[in-house]
């Protein structure tokens, strides 16, 4: 009886989270779309040169999609900061010739995303410390908002 109660429990307090999360989702309007000059990786993929959009899910999910369609679900911790950025920008922790995206930032919002690390990046990282941040920001705004339903 208590495995059953423990398993409802679990059931239950996802099911808050992920509504909880979608609601946020739905209010957090802004896709973000960027060009990418370089090769780079996220969690366990690669991903090659090119045009993405990051488009939140939940409140601590965003998704990352190709042109091709190629798709990830990105796990992230908010980040604040002391000032809002002027622009869009994503961060990367460049160890040698890998990048790793490792933050998320809307123009004018005080709080990013932090991307959680990968394995690989933690191993890249204790080989080539301290490693490297690039930064790739957005002059324009390349943001599209998406439709709210009350």
């Amino acid at each position: 009886m208590k495995k059953y109660d423990c398993i409802l429990h679990m059931t239950l307090g996802l099911f808050v989270l992920l509504a909880v999360g979608m609601g946020h989702a739905q209010y957090s309007s802004q896709t973000l779309r960027v060009k990418i000059p370089f090769n780079f990786s996220v969690e366990r993929q690669t991903f090659s040169p090119g045009e993405y959009t990051l488009k939140p899910l939940l409140q601590n999910a965003m998704l990352l999609r190709n042109q091709t369609g190629q798709a990830l679900m990105i796990l992230t911790i908010p980040l604040g900061s002391t000032e809002a950025p002027s622009s869009g920008k994503l961060i990367f922790n460049r160890y040698g010739a890998q990048y790793f995206l490792a933050q998320i930032w809307d123009a004018g919002e005080p709080v990013g995303r932090q991307v959680t690390k990968s394995p690989a990046e933690i191993e890249m990282a204790k080989k080539d410390s301290p490693g490297q941040q690039i930064a790739l920001s957005f002059v324009t705004p390349l943001m599209e908002q998406t439709s709210h339903h009350p």
